[in-house]
């Protein structure tokens, strides 16, 4: 974290941060349908990007450029980097930065998998509305590669369900026994139909 901290602190946007709009007061109406400042989440990428940096900086991983996904609006300007761990049997990450009311690295989705698989999507939404604060979306951003990186992620599959766990918890789609297969998950059954798991990525 004190090496993201520092390759964060050497970005344009480290200088950006607000506060959660919304921690005393309720949403206005008109909020839903606006966008005051898009720009400001170019923190999101930068962040990403940080996160980018002190991995390879650390020899804990390599990166090089990937091939931008097909559901990006911006697809020819936006960029996709995979992040190839060095540890035996950790998961590779792959980083898109997409556009967001035309503001580049405004938006990125952090992905593990192939076929992939979105862990995190930044912003949600954008709107004034959602909008939570910067140390909000930072941490969100944090909280996406630990969660890969610690050796504690799991993501699977059924015919219609999913699930993804780390350390700190899981979340579900559809309707099982979620904690049971989690369980089971961690004490080496394969699950579903697809299961991505890794290794930690430091000794």
């Amino acid at each position: 974290m004190a090496e993201v901290e520092r390759a964060f602190g050497a970005s344009t946007a480290a200088g950006v941060s607000w506060a959660d709009p919304h921690a005393d007061r309720d949403i206005r109406d008109e909020e839903y349908s606006r966008v005051t400042d898009p720009e400001r989440y170019r923190v999101i990428g930068a962040r990403a990007m940080a996160w980018i940096s002190a991995v390879t900086e650390l020899g804990l991983a390599t990166q090089h450029s990937a091939e931008v996904p097909t559901w990006t609006s911006e697809s020819e300007t936006s960029r996709a980097i995979k992040v190839t761990p060095k540890a035996p049997g950790a998961l590779s990450i792959v980083v898109v930065l997409g556009w967001f009311e035309s503001d580049q690295a405004t938006v990125a989705s952090i992905e593990v998998g192939m076929p992939p698989v979105t862990i995190e999507m930044l912003p949600v939404c954008g709107c004034d509305a959602c909008d939570s604060g910067s140390e909000d979306l930072l941490s969100s951003v944090d909280g996406a590669f630990l969660g890969i990186m610690d050796g504690h992620f799991l993501y699977a599959e059924g015919r219609d369900w999913t699930i993804t766990a780390t350390k700190d918890g899981w979340s579900g789609t559809g309707s099982q026994d979620f904690d049971a297969l989690v369980n089971a998950a961690r004490n080496g059954h394969e699950i579903g139909k697809r299961m991505l798991t890794g290794a930690r990525w430091w000794s």
